[in-house]
């Protein structure tokens, strides 16, 4: 069963319009079970911040998801990607993790791993299915480094700092702890980043009209996922 999750309403709107046989379900956050073009698939929309996403995660999997992949905006990091450009997590971290005092390096939780990784299989479908839909609109797809906090990140300083120090393409708020939760509930999962801003402090001039737009290619991914 495919599971689907956004943080934000923009970001599941479209999908949840487009399922058939919905039940809603009981859980932490607005959960849903229906059918996508057919396939059998749960829903979730799991509010913002890392918390929320792996409370989530849990809760799709024990709704019956087999596989996740989370879709949603991000500010970019990298240079040379832009607005409407697209990540796919390769590698995520927590950048507000600190336990420095101990020795260790910044962006480590303890007992975890100095990283996450995501399923190739399903990373690799993922890429697929983004590029033949985003290719002939121009946006590049590109898989990198996803980084996490609970934190909205708007300084030109603190971007620089994610990029020499993680090498991070991506940052937003929920990557990461999805990363660590399907680690654990051994679910394979995909994490896609329409960005939203650039890396040079560009921010999309109308920002609303940026997120529907960015919806509806949550939406054709989706359904490409769906139908493959």
């Amino acid at each position: 069963m495919l599971g689907l999750m956004g943080a934000m309403e923009d970001e599941v709107r479209l999908i949840r319009e487009d399922l058939d046989e919905v039940v809603e379900l009981d859980g932490p956050c607005e959960l849903l079970r229906g059918r996508l073009d057919g396939t059998p698939v749960v829903l979730a929309k799991c509010g913002i911040g890392k918390v929320n996403a792996a409370l989530a995660a849990s809760a799709m999997v024990q709704a019956g998801a087999t596989s996740i992949v989370f879709t949603g905006v991000a500010g970019a990091v990298a240079p040379g990607l832009g607005i409407g450009d697209v990540v796919v997590g390769d590698k995520f971290r927590q950048h507000d993790a600190d336990d420095t005092a101990f020795g260790n390096p910044i962006g480590i939780v303890p007992g975890e791993p100095a990283f996450w990784e995501p399923d190739p299989d399903l990373s690799t479908k993922v890429l697929g299915a983004l590029r033949a839909l985003e290719g002939p609109r121009g946006h590049h797809v590109v898989a990198g480094t996803i980084v996490s906090g609970d934190q909205f990140i708007a300084q030109a300083e603190k971007v620089a700092w994610l990029r020499t120090t993680f090498d991070a393409s991506a940052v937003e708020m929920e990557g990461a702890a999805l990363a660590q939760a399907a680690s654990h509930l051994g679910v394979p999962f995909a994490v896609v980043r329409i960005l939203s801003d650039s890396a040079d402090g560009d921010a999309t001039s109308d920002f609303p009209a940026f997120l529907n737009d960015a919806a509806r290619r949550g939406r054709d991914l989706a359904h490409a996922l769906a139908q493959a």
